[in-house]
């Protein structure tokens, strides 16, 4: 709407029989506004369309591309720019770095200088940044002469980049000298850089000092800071300060970035804390949307924090819960140092997402790699364990988990009796539950759902009655295992009163899953009729579920045309799985109809 608003205005402003001085001006400001609002083509359209153009609305074109990281058209502009300027050959410098480009940033810099225009000190900062990011010391330390010389060695932009530079190159003492250097003007960037620096060299103790001065002068850290703080508590196992940190985040609003996050599980795990370090992993919340998730990424890169251990796994664990293990792998094999962390985010990752055994190749190599894993990481394993019915690996993985001194877990217990479970051991799922301390819904449910999968409705439903004179309230899945408890032990009238129950007493809205469960249970009941209905009722889409249960339903009854409305039903789903037909072609066999199933 404000798009439109603008442009309406701005060609009204153009039109009217103003001087041309004020056109060129009223166009310039419409060129900007575009720009800003990221319409690149539509800012170009009116570039071309000017009858005449100064200065601003050359510098303004070519920033605009370069910024947009349309720099070959930026570029391109650039050598047709009559008249150029520091501004416009900062904008390419810019950004030409941005985009990582190091050889033609460096000739532009230097192209810039041989044309006659100076550097500014955000020319400057651009470079350094580069420099900072690619490792390029020997071209930092020319900058940094340039600077001396230029006397810009003064201006915070400037040496905040330099002390960068000197500290991710491992130049510590340089870092370190130029930072004292500033009597005034530290500003929360050169702070952080410092920080950060003495972290990334292993000086923790001179990163929580740094942090001290910081917060004694009165500058604000922020989500850049933070992480560099928990790092250094982490290497000093410094854990109660840690938690004082901890408490600044959260007072600064700071507690859902996902990099401070990773930080600050990455600082209680090696101090120990597992129990504080499970509550920020359970806190994390990750936006589902990929294109929004690699735009922070992008955001990472260009802020030079990929190369942060604890940065890179906050990434992994994005992509991981994002389904996008591709991402997630190649950021994990890109890893130099891979921590706890790092494979617990791709094992789980992977078992989430239903790559079982990847997930348990995963947790296999990350033992032959001496990397002692957690509650959380065994949990998957065993989970992943469950999902492929492997009972003597899962018992492994638990052994090995106890043998390494890791204490028990509500996790690690309730994925024992999935386990178990899914594996049949019923009485071995029954005796982990029982020794069980604490349980929550998860415990109960895998219970209740294993014992249905079992052939033990009965006692299915018996958990069920156990778990709610407990206090604890079933979910959606919960609902699925009682319901599939009833249609195989024919307890038809139950499974209504569950389903009815689960909508009224619970507000959970049925799922395919459910109306699967309570098709066949009528089915099996000869119900077919209200099969029927229920499935004209549903107020989801049914899927191939609800149309099996309800075509096998049919072949037991001899219904042949509700049979081929089921077979085309899923046909129209899945061409080319012919299983509907070939049962649909044994009812009419059955049934001595005479006819095609094609017909």
């Amino acid at each position: 709407m404000y798009k439109f608003v603008l442009v309406k205005c701005m060609r009204r402003s153009l039109s009217t029989d103003t001087s041309r001085k004020a056109k060129l001006v009223d166009a310039n400001k419409y060129l900007s506004e575009l720009l800003k609002l990221g319409e690149i083509d539509e800012a170009r359209k009116v570039f071309d369309g000017m009858p005449k153009r100064d200065e601003f609305t050359w510098n303004t074109m070519v920033a605009g591309y370069a910024d947009s990281g349309r720099i070959v058209e930026a570029r391109k502009l650039l050598d047709d720019t009559p008249k150029k300027s520091a501004i416009t050959w900062s904008s390419i410098v810019s950004g030409y770095c941005k985009m990582g480009c190091e050889i033609e940033s460096l000739q532009l810099f230097y192209e810039m200088q041989h044309e006659g225009c100076k550097p500014s000190q955000f020319t400057l900062g651009s470079v350094l940044r580069l420099c900072s990011i690619k490792g390029l010391l020997s071209r930092g330390e020319q900058i940094h002469g340039y600077a001396v010389k230029t006397r810009f060695d003064k201006d915070v932009f400037v040496v905040t980049g330099l002390i960068d530079v000197y500290a991710k190159c491992l130049r510590i003492v340089e870092a370190e000298d130029l930072f004292r250097s500033m009597s005034s003007g530290k500003n929360h960037v050169t702070w952080t850089a410092m920080i950060n620096g003495y972290s990334q060299n292993g000086d923790a103790v001179g990163a929580i000092q740094c942090f001290g001065g910081m917060r004694v002068e009165g500058i604000e850290a922020n989500q850049y800071t933070f992480p560099g703080v928990l790092s250094a508590c982490a290497a000093v196992s410094a854990l109660v300060l840690g938690t004082q940190v901890h408490g600044c985040i959260v007072r600064g609003g700071f507690g859902a970035n996902v990099f401070v996050q990773s930080a600050m599980v990455d600082m209680y795990t090696k101090c120990g804390d597992l129990g504080s370090a499970w509550k920020v992993v359970q806190s994390m919340e990750v936006d589902d949307d990929t294109t929004n998730g690699t735009n922070i990424h992008s955001l990472v890169i260009k802020s030079g924090f990929e190369g942060y251990t604890l940065v890179s796994n906050a990434l992994i664990d994005m992509y991981a819960k994002q389904n996008s293990l591709d991402f997630a792998f190649r950021l994990f094999d890109f890893l130099v140092e891979k921590d706890v962390i790092s494979w617990t985010s791709l094992i789980t990752g992977c078992a989430h997402s239903g790559c079982h055994e990847e997930a348990l190749k995963l947790f296999c190599k990350m033992r032959r790699d001496g990397i002692d894993p957690d509650h959380i990481v065994v949990s998957s394993a065993l989970s992943s364990c469950a999902e492929l019915a492997l009972l003597d690996l899962g018992q492994q993985v638990h052994a090995n988990s106890i043998k390494s001194g890791l204490d028990t877990s509500l996790s690690v217990d309730n994925s024992l009796v999935s386990l178990y479970a899914h594996c049949g051991c019923l009485e071995n799922a029954e005796k982990v539950f029982k020794s069980m301390e604490i349980r929550n819904l998860i415990s109960w449910t895998a219970l209740i759902v294993g014992y249905a999968q079992n052939g033990e409705g009965i006692k299915s439903l018996q958990f069920y009655d156990e778990m709610i004179a407990s206090g604890i309230k079933p979910d959606f899945i919960t609902f699925i295992g009682l319901l599939f408890a009833c249609s195989h032990t024919g307890l038809t009238e139950r499974g209504r009163y569950y389903f009815e129950s689960m909508i009224q007493d619970y507000a959970i809205t049925p799922g395919p899953d459910h109306y699967a469960c309570m098709i066949d249970l009528l089915g099996r009941a000869g119900k077919i009729q209200e099969a029927e209905e229920l499935l004209n009722k549903m107020e989801v889409l049914p899927d191939a579920s609800v149309w099996k249960a309800l075509l096998a339903a049919c072949r037991i009854h001899g219904n042949v045309d509700l049979a081929k409305k089921a077979a085309t039903a899923l046909f129209e789903l899945d061409p080319q799985d012919s299983v509907p037909y070939v049962i649909l072609s044994n009812i009419y066999s059955a049934t001595g109809s005479g006819r095609s199933c094609f017909s």
